[in-house]
């Protein structure tokens, strides 16, 4: 007689268990899709910084050869192409700094408290 009240019971704990493990399995699996994510737009972030840096070096050698070359004429072409390249330079590292993460993984944190949270209030 006592085996037939502690079933429902027993099944409740079973499905319990198996939600849980659901849950966690879904969640795994969703921080995994948002790291990707986050890595691909990490990836364009360097790359612009790259670009970035390339192009501020090449504007700064270039105004150091403008300073060189400021008692002819050719200076001002080498000026020219270094303040093209200043400015691109620092539109790249504007893209590639817009483009990292403010907070990584935000979505994954937020999902975690919430289903936290269902949790504690389920259990009191």
């Amino acid at each position: 007689m006592q085996d037939d009240r502690d079933q429902p019971t027993v099944r409740l704990v079973r499905e319990a268990l198996d939600e849980a493990r659901e849950l966690v399995r879904l969640e795994l699996a969703l921080a995994r899709d948002e790291v990707s994510s986050e890595l691909r737009h990490a990836r364009s972030s360097a790359l612009a910084f790259c670009g970035s840096a390339g192009a501020l070096v090449s504007a700064f050698t270039l105004s150091m050869l403008a300073a060189a070359l400021a008692f002819s004429i050719p200076w001002v072409a080498a000026l020219a192409i270094a303040a093209i390249l200043l400015i691109v330079g620092v539109v790249l590292g504007l893209v590639a700094y817009k483009g990292l993460p403010a907070r990584p993984m935000a979505k994954t944190k937020e999902r975690i408290e919430r289903d936290l949270n269902h949790l504690r209030e389920r259990k009191a």
